[in-house]
């Protein structure tokens, strides 16, 4: 379970409280979340995004290459390479295995998709999802893409602070 400190931190790098969270699953030099973990149903509704980047510094810098034509970037890469496409295929399906192990007997079948609830493994849904879902232990062409193309960390740890 997330202890209340790093719940604070959280709820500040996402500018809300967030209400499912289950454990933090990676963080930065300074000490401070980068990735949560969510439980998978909310409100006794499923709720298929697993993993959740929250540091302010690496969404900024996603959000660039998003703003500059990156979800169709990948999206071709994906259709022109059959082999990027089985690995990113390969990490849908991992996800939503996760996805029903820890939702419960009752809620497991509502899981249909893949990272983010996504159908359609062509189609790339966020570039942040990607990462969180890379950075969380879910191998995929997109996540670690991306991050090849960021920096990591900011050089004071402001993040942890707020965004």
């Amino acid at each position: 379970m997330i202890g209340l400190d790093d719940l604070s931190v959280v709820s500040n790098q996402l500018n809300r409280i967030p209400h499912n969270v289950s454990e933090i699953v990676k963080r930065c030099s300074f000490g401070f979340p980068t990735v949560i973990r969510s439980f998978p149903v909310l409100d006794g509704k499923p709720f298929p995004t697993l993993y959740w980047l929250t540091c302010p510094f690496m969404r900024s810098e996603i959000s660039k290459i998003e703003s500059n034509g990156g979800i169709k970037k990948y999206e071709e890469m994906l259709s022109k390479s059959k082999e990027l496409l089985d690995l990113q295929m390969k990490a849908h399906l991992e996800a939503n295995k996760r996805i029903r192990s820890i939702a419960g007997d009752g809620m497991k079948d509502l899981f249909k998709g893949g990272m983010g609830g996504i159908k359609d493994f062509r189609h790339v849904k966020c570039l942040h999802m990607h990462v969180a879902y890379h950075l969380g232990g879910i191998a995929n062409p997109v996540g670690k893409g991306v991050l090849s193309e960021i920096k990591m960390e900011c050089k004071d740890g402001i993040c942890g602070k707020g965004g």
